[in-house]
């Protein structure tokens, strides 16, 4: 090759080589561009999807305790609430304290600040977690080996409450969880001068623990809705036929219907509902007795509706062949305690104490000339059948205590449930019991019923 055709060569050559180098780049370009445009393309990852639903009992607790705690401790004089709670032996308020899962000891304090209410939990470091999620503190102190006494002893010295209510009662035994070994854990870690401060926190609890949030008695209306739908199946002749049926068939058709309806028993299965037709009996399960012709049948019931409880009173007669009505002796004990009921349900109202809703109730049976019963009025309900708050109670301080010296407060509800006995002719001169229980909710003015009140007795017709 001549040297001139050499020195033209050079320079092509770099030429293409240039061109291979740029179509090269062009190319990893184009790649790159088609990866990003398959990216945007590609599906997002989906958002966490939210987890079940909490029931109505954790969510209503932390609006309760924002509503009507710091009230509830300045009504009772109350500077510290206290609980001491651990696995085993939990306290009755463990729950609303978000402690109710606790397996070493738990240390929850209240404190009123003037402005607003410290919460600090001093719990097993173990334990945390459950207290952290409840939202129900400002601060949540984790301890190890050596144990919160030193802990709690410093969150009292920062504040020096006047007074330190604890969970102990005489009389409610709701407010008396805190137990024996716990209280002498707690005195050994304050020390004398702080343990001198103690008291009991039964009127703060009183008056917090028995108030509702308005979801909680829209609640409520629910469970004694399906309470009643229940008892009023259960007393037609579809279900008791005179002659044939027991006391137990009724309370078993409750229960079957109960757990139809996803429902759990207020007060316990064995005596919950309690059906009798015939000799006046207390609190009792139902027996083998068959339901005669004749029979008052009177059935004390509830349910338990995600964590809501009732108690209600029903009551029926069964015809005997020929009659058309009850007896007269049968009507007018109606009559009377049904006027007794809505006298009791008058006088609940706020501010008054829970003695003068009794005595309205009381004194309807004894003006009719019936004995009077030898119980409460009423008495509140809701987590439990027998729950904190006034009970509407004569003043028989070795039977109640101070109960019904407490007074009545918007968004309290009760179960109202005088009751008269009397003896029937046809039944040889044995005294039958009546009682008509209904649920209430207090309200800014008064009372309403949760939901519709028995007007008139039940009749059950027997076989012809």
């Amino acid at each position: 090759m001549a040297e001139g055709s050499e020195a033209l060569e050079l320079p092509a050559m770099k030429r293409v080589a240039c061109l291979i180098l740029a179509m090269a780049a062009g190319m990893a370009a184009s790649d790159a561009a088609s990866a990003q445009i398959r990216r945007s393309r590609a599906t997002p990852t989906p958002a966490p999807t939210a987890g079940p639903a909490l029931p109505l009992r954790v969510t209503a607790r932390k609006e309760r305790l924002d509503r009507y705690l710091l009230a509830a401790m300045r009504r009772a004089g109350v500077s510290a609430w206290l609980v001491v709670t651990r696995e085993n032996s939990s306290d009755p308020l463990a729950f609303d304290v978000g402690a109710e899962h606790a397996v070493g000891r738990a240390v929850c304090l209240f404190v009123d600040r003037g402005e607003n209410m410290e919460r600090v939990a001093i719990v097993a470091s173990f334990d945390t977690d459950a207290f952290e999620k409840s939202g129900l503190y400002n601060r949540v102190i984790p301890y190890g080996k050596e144990g919160p006494g030193g802990l709690l002893l410093d969150e009292i010295a920062k504040y020096s409450p006047k007074n330190i209510a604890v969970d102990q009662s005489k009389d409610v035994p709701l407010a008396d969880g805190l137990t024996a070994g716990n209280l002498q854990w707690l005195r050994d870690s304050l020390g004398p001068d702080f343990s001198k401060r103690l008291v009991s926190s039964e009127a703060l609890l009183i008056s917090f623990r028995s108030r509702k949030t308005p979801a909680e008695i829209a609640k409520m209306r629910e469970a004694v809705r399906k309470t009643e739908q229940i008892l009023a199946e259960a007393l037609t002749p579809q279900v008791i036929v005179a002659g044939k049926t027991t006391e137990k068939d009724v309370a078993d058709f409750i229960r079957k219907r109960r757990r139809e309806m996803n429902l759990g028993s207020s007060w316990g299965d064995e005596q919950d509902p309690s059906v009798t037709a015939g000799k006046a009996r207390g609190h009792s399960a139902s027996t083998d007795a068959v339901i005669a012709a004749g029979a008052v049948v009177l059935i004390d019931a509830g349910v338990d509706d995600a964590g809501y409880k009732t108690d209600i009173q029903r009551l029926a007669y069964v015809l005997r062949p020929g009659e058309t009505a009850a007896p007269p002796e049968v009507q007018k004990a109606f009559d009377v305690v049904k006027a007794a009921n809505r006298a009791a349900a008058a006088a609940l109202k706020p501010g008054v104490k829970g003695s003068e809703v009794d005595d309205a109730g009381r004194r309807v049976i004894t003006e009719a000339g019936f004995e009077e019963f030898l119980h409460s009025t009423g008495h509140p309900i809701g987590f439990y059948t027998h729950d904190l708050g006034p009970e509407l109670a004569p003043n028989w301080p070795e039977r109640y205590g101070k109960l019904g010296g407490y007074v009545i407060e918007r968004d309290q509800t009760f179960a109202v449930e005088p009751s008269l006995k009397t003896e029937l002719p046809w039944l040889m001169g044995e005294k039958v019991r009546f009682g008509l229980e209904e649920d209430y909710v207090v309200t800014e003015k008064g009372s309403e019923p949760l939901g519709s009140p028995q007007e008139t007795l039940i009749l059950i017709p027997s076989a012809p």
